[in-house]
């Protein structure tokens, strides 16, 4: 077995939070939450919502997988 290299490690690490904004991003679309993937490593964020009236909703649903996630 090889050793990773410093750039498999950060080339790991992107695809894990790539993944994990794109099920967020599913999650979300489930439960009629509109929102897209930002562009541009927008300070504000991953995850665009296209409704901002949806924030509270959303940090809901977010804090419900955080904590099946990590109880």
């Amino acid at each position: 077995m090889t050793d990773q290299t410093d750039e498999d490690k950060m080339m790991e690490k992107l695809l894990i939070h790539k993944n994990m904004i794109g099920w967020l991003i599913k999650k979300l679309q489930d439960k009629g939450i509109e929102c897209q993937r930002t562009t541009g490593n927008d300070p504000k964020g991953d995850i665009l919502l296209i409704n901002p009236d949806d924030i509270p909703r959303m940090q809901e649903i977010v804090r419900q997988i955080q904590g099946e996630y990590n109880p």
